[in-house]
């Protein structure tokens, strides 16, 4: 191995680790050559010189599969379902489609649709599959020389991140875990950097519970229950707020007096401040009584919550997006057949405003904050750390030869 590998600390496991490194292994090698007229035919060409890390090329035949495997998925199932057939030669693959679907380019481009090889084991991005060295330590081994090698530590207490990284022990913290009291103590510092992560928290509804969040007259009240400069307050420096167009502060009542919902959160820094802050709102300008629950997205114990505290980026481009953002809109009575004509004509201009009218007031979702990253890097490194700011694109760390 290595001697000096870089030293990547992120705070957590899990579902949102397995991300990181799937973006870190698995590229997608398609480029969009051109679309027939009519839209139900859509042209797309490996990349020249793509290649598996044992340096076997990668066909058209490696992203057919990847779509085939997609199609077994429920989150991605439905933005596949338009796919009549999928034709491939050497280097060129064509997707036939029942209805024009533009949103396929962007999809065949994420981490989700890279290309699967035929032993099913091989990587198609700057690294190898990510090995476990020993308990919350992870090594990324490069698939080309001149790259190097990366040693993931997860240390679950993100405050101690900078003390960590002023002691040597890491080369490049989180940007998304970022002790947001401490920005102020490294603003001026030339190893400190700050950029947007296209992540955005929000409150989404769960279309199953049986509380008084299925009642859209009572999301409006949650919404008008919201003051955004205080949850921007709570984040220091890491936050802008989200709020809708339609947002207008309402005076605080007691009209919620007696309900009781359960706010589920994904125990992730600095997830738990903002629902404290969220759960304090509605008590003083709503009157509801709020239970905070920890709750595992993947296993579905969110589920049992009435109002989910979600981390969402944009569809298809990044790493922690979920492909089921719009579910507690598809499952409402109102906007699901607005959804629905769209899906069937996209253009259909009529529909797209009866839908924006709709959502301000069927409130499915709530927008509370757009996050900005703060991470700490030696300045002997280049790029941007996980998550990426802009797509999935693991990033190229270089050395500067010229750094001390």
């Amino acid at each position: 191995m290595d001697d000096d590998p870089i030293r990547w600390h992120g705070p957590t496991g899990g579902d949102y680790l397995s991300r990181w490194f799937a973006a870190a292994s698995q590229h997608s090698r398609l480029d969009l050559m051109w679309v027939e007229d009519d839209g139900l035919s859509q042209h797309y060409r490996v990349q020249r010189g793509a290649a598996f890390s044992d340096g076997s090329p990668v066909r058209a035949r490696d992203h057919a599969r990847a779509i085939r495997a997609a199609l077994t998925v429920p989150s991605l199932q439905r933005f596949l379902r338009d796919i009549r057939a999928v034709r491939t030669s050497k280097d060129a693959l064509v997707v036939e489609l029942r209805r024009p679907a533009p949103h396929l380019p962007s999809l065949l481009r994420s981490v989700d649709l890279a290309p699967i090889s035929s032993c099913g084991q091989l990587s198609s991005g700057a690294y190898q599959r990510a090995v476990r060295t020993a308990d919350d330590e992870y090594w990324l081994e490069p698939v080309k020389t001149g790259t190097p090698p990366v040693r993931v530590l997860v240390r679950r207490d993100p405050h101690d991140a900078p003390e960590r990284f002023r002691r040597g022990e890491v080369d490049v913290t989180c940007a998304t875990a970022f002790p947001l009291d401490r920005v102020p103590d490294f603003a001026g510092s030339g190893v400190f950097h700050t950029a947007p992560t296209a992540i955005e928290m929000r409150l989404e509804i769960n279309p199953d519970s049986p509380s008084a969040v299925g009642d859209a007259e009572f999301r409006r009240r949650l919404l008008g229950a919201l003051r955004y400069d205080r949850l921007v307050a709570r984040c220091w420096s890491g936050a802008e707020p989200a709020a809708p167009d339609h947002h207008v502060e309402a005076p605080p009542s007691t009209v919620g007096s007696g309900v009781r919902l359960r706010l589920g959160y994904w125990d992730y820094y600095p997830n738990l401040d903002v629902a404290e802050e969220v759960a304090a709102q509605l008590t003083e300008n709503l009157g509801v009584e709020i239970e905070l629950a920890p709750a595992d997205f993947v296993s579905g114990s969110a589920q049992s919550c009435d109002v989910l505290l979600a981390l969402r980026g944009p569809l298809f481009e990044d790493p922690i997006c979920a492909l089921d953002l719009l579910d507690p809109a598809r499952r409402d009575p109102v906007l699901a057949p607005l959804l629905h004509r769209l899906s069937e004509v996209p253009d259909d201009g009529a529909a797209y405003d009866e839908l924006r009218r709709a959502v301000r007031e069927r409130c499915p979702v709530l927008p509370l904050l757009r996050l900005r990253g703060h991470w700490l890097q030696r300045e002997a490194l280049g790029g941007l750390p996980w998550p990426p700011m802009d797509a999935v694109r693991f990033p190229r760390f270089s050395w500067n030869a010229d750094s001390s």
